[in-house]
């Protein structure tokens, strides 16, 4: 049973390295691709964005029986590590994509989970009736699930370590980011310390006073306020300030 509905829809992947757009389907995903290749490669708090096609036929044949395919709604994507999410690009929502139609989803976000393979699901519903014309027959509710490709994970590249013997800031962690993340810092001494966040064209968006201790700081900022794209953060102690370069992708 499981071969005969392999021909029900095909998927295939681009990876992509933009954030925050449409996604469009691959014109070249027909006909049955499986497993879907290239399996993916990313590494740990970094940035990761894939479009998937999905390619849906008019009918089918399950067994002998000809199935006139109304639609296939994307139900879940299950496997993926800790950080990335889903959101279909479907005209209808509800991730539903009509027969004789291709359509595309996104999975993407910063992984946050521990460095391995992932083996990911696909589960959909195929709605339609056993019928070639679509207008009689018996109506169809299929789940079905596809196991289809791996994301890898890998270590995060190059590990930061703050030098102990001076003021030092490490680069935000998750970079780029959505929501949260974290800023380190070495102090020399307990002092107040500031922490800046400019805009591409040097406004000041944010400030904060923090009493640092003694050795390592933490910063937990949070994006809520900031609109989607590449900003700068400065930690100064009034003696040394260091600035670094961070993207927001949402709130």
């Amino acid at each position: 049973m499981k071969k005969i509905l392999l021909s029900i829809f095909s998927i295939t992947a681009i990876i992509t390295t933009s954030f925050g757009q449409i996604c469009t389907p691959d014109p070249n995903a027909v006909g049955l691709i499986y497993p879907m290749t290239p399996d993916s490669t990313t590494n740990r708090w970094q940035y990761y964005e894939q479009t998937v096609t999905i390619s849906v036929p008019t009918d089918t044949t399950v067994s002998v029986i000809t199935v006139f395919v109304d639609s296939i709604q994307l139900d879940s994507v299950r496997g993926l590590p800790n950080g990335l999410t889903y959101g279909c690009g479907s005209s209808l929502g509800n991730c539903t994509y009509l027969g004789g139609t291709q359509g595309c989803f996104i999975i993407s976000g910063t992984v946050n989970d521990s460095a391995g393979a992932y083996p990911v699901t696909f589960d959909v519903i195929i709605y339609g009736v056993l019928d070639s014309t679509g207008t009689g027959g018996d109506p169809l509710v299929l789940p079905y699930s596809q196991e289809v490709y791996k994301l890898h994970v890998g270590e995060a590249l190059g590990v930061q370590s703050l030098n102990s013997s001076k003021f030092d800031v490490l680069q935000n962690i998750p970079n780029p980011f959505s929501g949260g993340t974290t800023i380190k810092f070495n102090s020399p001494s307990a002092e107040p310390v500031n922490f800046y966040v400019y805009d591409m064209i040097g406004r000041q968006v944010h400030n904060t006073k923090i009493n640092a201790v003694t050795g390592v700081n933490t910063i937990n900022y949070t994006s809520e306020k900031l609109a989607p794209g590449a900003y700068f953060y400065t930690v100064t102690n009034g003696k040394n300030s260091i600035t670094k370069r961070m993207i927001v992708t949402g709130k």
